[in-house]
């Protein structure tokens, strides 16, 4: 696989950094497997946030079996994908595993996108839309990084 050359991290309109394709993919290529170390949800939790700014920003990748890929420990650029409400991108889980995948063509210079579909314990409302706002611009962005949270 030839992800290192064929995208790239820099600043993002979306938030932050993000990742650009610097050749065109096709629909369906693979482009990177999401690295980093697997540890207990319960685990990633419990420590204090690693940025203080901005708490809830994690780059925890949730594998369904009560753990998460926590690509702040021994990840690599796939960390930085950013969210959109129409992506780019879609993860695939296999095993343990989580690869990303296009979604459709992606044009170079494009950056790349999934659909973070965040859940959480609390009850909506729309300080928790507010909290995890998406700022993607789709045509039909749904205003938040949360599944099914409504639009703005």
């Amino acid at each position: 696989m030839q992800s290192r050359r064929r995208i790239s991290v820099r600043r993002s309109p979306i938030h932050g950094k993000g990742v650009f394709a610097t050749v065109t993919i096709l629909r369906g290529e693979l482009i990177c497997e999401y690295k980093g170390k697997r540890v207990p949800w319960e685990a990633a939790m419990s420590g204090p946030p690693r940025d203080l700014a901005q708490p809830d920003h994690t780059f925890l990748f949730d594998i369904g079996d009560g753990y998460v890929i926590d690509g702040a420990i021994g990840g690599n650029s796939a960390r930085w994908i950013n969210h959109s409400c129409n992506p780019s991108c879609v993860p695939e889980l296999e095993g343990q595993k989580i690869f990303i995948r296009a979604r459709r063509q992606i044009d170079a210079g494009e950056e790349l996108s999934i659909d973070y579909a965040l859940v959480s314990d609390e009850k909506m409302s729309k300080a928790l839309r507010e909290r995890y706002a998406c700022h993607c611009g789709a045509r039909r962005c749904r205003g938040t990084m949360i599944a099914g949270g409504g639009s703005r």
